[in-house]
Order: C-alpha cells, then structure tokens, then sequence
C-alpha cells in the first residue's frame, strides 16, 4: 500500500496513546483549532483476563465554528409524504440537485388526504425548485402502478437530455421497493414523468430468483444521471430475512429510449462476507437496526470511474465492520475489489487514540454508518462513524462484538487503487444512534442515525459532509435533540472548513429529524450551498405518537453554506506565483531536497516541525528569483513525521515529510 498523507491541519490531532498519557497534563496541541478545545471522555471497555474494566479516553474535540448566518437558515414546506419511511433510510436519494438546469427536485410517497387524484397509498410524486428552494411546485406523478404493492421506500432525481433548456422537458425518476402484500420483498420499482407531466411510466421488475427473494428490499441506493444514463444500486440479499447468508451488489443502469428508460440488470458483484460459523450468517451492518444500511454508490465527475461498498466483516482480515469496497474505470462494466489495510503499522499508529486494543493487540475499527463521494483525482472520500469492537471476529468467533468505544468519531478516508491511501479525523461524535426501543424516538417505533451525507461540487475538487447532532452531552446519552453540522475539505489542496454547526440558535434548532442532503451542492457566487430537507416538524414529532404511518411534512432548509476551499487557494497561488515542491525523496534519511519557485524576488524561510506541534529548526534560507533548491538534512532528527513550512514573502506553504 502506498504511503498514507495525512492533512497538515489536522494532524496533531494524532498522537500515539503512550504520549498521550504522558502529556495528558499539558493537553495536545493544535494548528487551526488550537482555541477553546475541550476533552471528551468516553467510556469504554476491554476484556482483561476475562473481565471487563471501564477505560477513560480523553481525546480532542474541535470547539464547534456557530457563526451559520441564522437569519439565512429556514424552513420552507415542500409537500406532504404519506409516511416517514419514504426518508427512512439515509442513504436514500429523497432531495437532488442539477446543475445544467439548476434545479432542485424533491421525491416522496404523496399522502393521499393532501393531494387531489392520490387516492391510495404508494404513489411517488416529485417536487420541483427553480430558484434555490423559495419555492415549490408540483407534485409531479412519477410512479403510481400499485398493482404488486404500495411503493414503499424511495429514491428520486431528474434526469436532463442532452441539449436539453426547458424545465418542462427534464425527466423526474424514481427508484424503490415495494411492500408486498405477500410479504415477499422480491420487486423492484421504477417510474418516470416529464417535470411537465408528460410521458408518464412505470417499471416493476420481478426477480424469479427464488434465493434472492428479499432483491427488491433495498433498491434504493445512488439514483442520479452519469453522462446519459440514470445509475443506481441494489443490494441482492439471499436466505431469510435477518439470517441473510451472502449478498451481491447490483449496479443499475437505465438508457433513455426517447419516452422512458431501459433498465439493466445484468452485472452483480459478490462480496466475500464473514458468516458466522453457528448458522452461516453474513457479518454485515446494514442487517441490524440502529445502524445504517451500509451500502452506497458514488461517482466521478465524468462517469468512468465509480465505487460502490458494502460496510460488514471481511474474510480477508481480522476486522469488525469496515467498508468492504469495488472500483469501476470505464463506468461500470468491470468492477476490481479494493483491500482497505486498517492494520499496516502507520494505520494502528493512526488508529491508536481513537480505538481500544482488542485481543492479538489490534486496533479494530467498527464502523456503522458510511457515506462517500468522489474527487476530481478519481478518489474516494468516504466517510465514516468509527468505533471499535472488543474482538477479532474470525480469530475469536465466539466474541459477541462489542463496540468498545461509543458513540464514536468521524473520520475521512481516501481511497484509490492503492486502498487506504489516506485517513483524517473530523469530530468526535458526542451522543449515540436512537434506537427503536429508545424514549423518545419518533412514533414509539422510529429510531434514526447520525444522518451522514457526502456531496461534491461540479468539477469534484471541494467534498461536503453533513451530519446530525445532539450538542447537550450532560443531558443526553442518544441524539434526540439533533442539530444539523457540517464540514468541507478539498483533498487536492489538503485544505478544510469546521466542523460547522448551522443550526445552533435558529428558531428550530435541535428539531433537524431525518434529514437528507443532495449529493451536488451549487455555487452561489459567494461558496457552495447544499440543498438539504428536513422531515417530520416539531409538531408532528410530538404528536404523533401511535403509528408510524402518519403523514408527514418535508422542508427545505436553506442556509446551508460553505466557504470556497479551492478556487480562494488558487487565487492566492495565482497571485504570488508561488509554489512549493514536495520533498525527493520521501521517506528519506539522510539529505532530501525541495524546489521553490517564485515569480517575484522573495525571501525565503524554512521551519520544521514535530507531530507535537513544536519548532526544532529555523533557517533563512536567502531570497528567490525563479527557482531554488532547498536541501534538509536528516541529522538530529529521529524517525518519524514531520512538517516543514516555507515562508516566501508573506506566503507559506506547509506539507509533511518522513525521516525513516
């Protein structure tokens, strides 16, 4: 596996546990979050000689940046949906956003008590914005045939021909699953209609597959247009329902025949799942509730290169739950396994403040909730919950699997094809995931996740994740009083904004249930915004407490901002004309040398430093004309990872090198 960079910003988040303990009294120190940190003390446990001791960790959490515009954050009534399964499911594509039209489309289950013509439960229609979310129109009936069941949960986008201006001529396209009044999960559903109204179509997919009889279950994940297709995924689940066996992921793709689209299910990919030894059962996330389905799809900018992952236990490594992840190059017709390597020294190093050591002295990730999205350099930002579990599953597969640590943190990782190329803290969940059996859940029966989502903008050089949150960790133990958070990061530059809370002090902050991001944001000439709904008010979440089969309202929230990573980097460089070679070699250990050019007669200043943070060399290393060579010598330095910055004028560029 290649070397694994880490963000200069955040690195000194990562210190080995020992020197953690050591320096436990002074605290870590930090680069851009250094002001107003706070420790976090979670608890956790490991089996000892049989018994299980409580462990304290206090580990770093970023005080949260709260300065949202509040007057900008606000809630707008889009429609109402027949029930709150339409946004179960987080992975669900409910809210999309195109940006060749410049529209946002919204999708739900239509309540039949609302809408004139909706007269049964199950029919799919979709909302339309022209201007940003202030206002709506539709809905728009994109799936009605009922007559294998109710559409059940959903997924939607919109589709744009090529070369098509008019607003009436898009497509809206639905994705889904059916409730079979049999009780037999195997349909897949789809449906279609002009944003006009015209050319009104449905699909209905059976498989006859007798083993895959739950195929149709978890049709929901990824809907959006690549190129000229709409490309989806379904996950193949075979045996019964929660004793599932083996699993295939199957990427979808529908070809727009000029009226409707074509849909093909021909390729499936088998994953190699843990089963467990006493009843053959696959060791995957997504058959628990409390977690998400962890599966999802994504896309680079131009369709050719995609990933697709299914989180659960690998037979490859002594893992709990980790992305079990594919790659495609030529936009889907072939797809290549990718090895995640969470155990390479540099990773457990990594890994070793943030997960408890389980038997065979490994830091075990566990992750249960995962999202991703895919950079302009064709790489997988994929973010994850991350905790830890008590035991490695195959060398011990008595071991129940506890989480160790809980509620967890969120991390970025990048993949390509050398597997785990990177790994970044983001922010240490404070509260864990409502249960259905948790007081106060909706409905009696509804539990929810962290919500996380992933999104890119258009040309994939700035990612966005959003998450909810319950900040009160005094009063709460799980997130029954979520708040929306944010953070961006653009790989190419290695730059990051938050985490972000948006919420904190609007009029409905703490009442951001089942939300659901776009996976594009839009540029509003000042950063990106993100289109996101919220479901269920806080009315609706106080009433309705019998069944959750009542009806509820989705909105959208506006004000979900962030700042230009990229192109205020570029301007900057542009201006200077300056830039910054990375070390050759790297890993060195003796000389290694850096190229500096500069446009305009500069001085130049070199500092390195630490993973603590601190200074241990200074040099003025003259002026630059053109380009200079700067060379480092690795005497006095022991092994390890370091930072150098070079100041030239009133720039500085910082990155990280290996003394070996």
């Amino acid at each position: 596996m290649g070397s694994i960079t880490f963000n200069n910003l955040l690195i000194n988040l990562l210190i080995m546990k020992k020197i953690l303990l050591l320096m436990m009294v002074v605290g870590f120190a930090f680069s851009s979050i250094a002001q107003n940190q706070y420790t976090q003390v979670k608890n956790a446990k490991r089996v000892q000689d049989g018994q299980e001791v409580a462990i304290a960790q206090n580990l770093p959490m970023p005080t949260l940046n709260t300065n949202a515009v509040k007057d900008d954050i606000n809630r707008i009534p889009i429609g109402t949906s027949a029930h709150e399964r339409v946004v179960r499911r987080e992975e669900a594509h409910v809210i999309s956003y195109n940006p060749a039209l410049d529209l946002i489309t919204v999708t739900m289950l239509l309540d039949p008590n609302t809408y004139d013509g909706v007269n049964d439960m199950g029919i799919v229609g979709q909302f339309y914005s022209a201007d940003h979310g202030q206002t709506w129109t539709g809905p728009t009936i994109i799936a009605n045939d009922l007559s294998a069941g109710p559409n059940y949960y959903t997924s939607g986008g919109l589709y744009n021909p090529a070369g098509n201006t008019n607003l009436n001529d898009a497509i809206g396209v639905f994705q889904g699953t059916v409730y079979p009044p049999t009780g037999n999960w195997r349909f897949k559903s789809y449906g279609s209609s002009t944003v006009g109204g015209a050319n009104q179509t449905n699909y209905i997919y059976e498989e006859t597959d007798a083993d895959y009889s739950y195929n149709g279950y978890w049709n929901i994940f990824g809907l959006e247009q690549v190129g000229d297709e709409m490309r989806c995924l379904n996950l193949k689940p075979s045996a019964d329902w929660g004793a599932f066996e083996t699993a295939q992921l199957q990427p979808i793709k529908g070809a727009f025949n000029g009226t409707t689209f074509d849909w093909d299910f021909s390729t499936s990919v088998d994953m190699d799942l843990y089963q467990k030894t006493e009843n053959n059962v696959m060791a995957w996330i997504g058959m628990w509730q409390g977690n998400d389905a962890g599966t999802e799809i994504a896309w680079s900018p131009d369709g050719q290169i995609g990933y697709m992952w299914v989180v659960g236990v690998s037979n490859e490594d002594a893992t709990g739950n980790q992305p079990i992840v594919f790659k495609t190059t030529d936009g889907g017709d072939n797809w290549e396994y990718i090895h995640l390597d969470f155990f390479t020294d540099e990773m457990q190093a990594y890994l070793d403040p943030y997960i408890i050591e389980a038997n065979g002295g490994l830091m075990i990730p566990d992750i249960f909730e995962s999202t991703g999205a895919v950079d302009n350099s064709g790489n997988l930002q994929l973010f994850v919950a991350m905790g830890s579990t008590s035991a490695d599953v195959i060398n011990y597969p008595d071991s129940i699997g506890y989480h160790w640590v809980y509620p967890g943190d969120l991390f970025n990782l990048t993949v390509n094809d050398n597997g785990l190329e990177n790994i970044m803290w983001i922010d240490s969940l404070r509260t864990g995931n409502v249960m259905a059996d948790t007081e106060g859940n909706y409905c009696g029966s509804e539990g929810w996740q962290h919500r996380l989502h992933a999104a890119r903008n258009a040309d994939g050089s700035q990612v966005f994740f959003t998450w909810i949150e319950t900040r009160d960790m005094e009063n709460n133990e799980t997130n029954l009083h979520p708040d929306l958070l944010g953070w961006s990061y653009s790989p190419l530059y290695g730059l990051t904004e938050g985490p972000t809370c948006f919420t904190e002090g609007t009029l409905y902050e703490t009442f951001y249930f089942f939300t659901n991001a776009a996976n594009l944001v839009y540029d509003n000439g000042g950063g990106y915004t993100l289109p996101v709904t919220q479901s269920i008010t806080p009315a609706e979440y106080s009433s309705n407490t019998s069944t959750s089969e009542d009806a509820i309202t989705i909105q959208y929230i506006t004000g979900i901002e962030f700042p230009y990573l990229v192109d205020g980097l570029g301007e900057s460089l542009n201006t200077s004309g300056i830039s910054v070679t990375q070390n050759q070699p790297n890993p060195f250990n003796g000389t290694t040398s850096i190229e500096v050019t500069s446009n305009t007669v500069a001085p130049v200043m070199l500092e390195i430093s630490n993973i603590m943070g601190q200074t241990i060399r200074t040099s003025n290393e003259g002026t630059v004309t053109g380009t200079k060579t700067i060379e480092i010598q690795a005497n006095q330095m022991e092994a390890g990872i370091y930072f150098y910055t070079v100041r030239v004028g009133n720039t500085s560029v910082t990155k990280k090198m290996i003394v070996k």
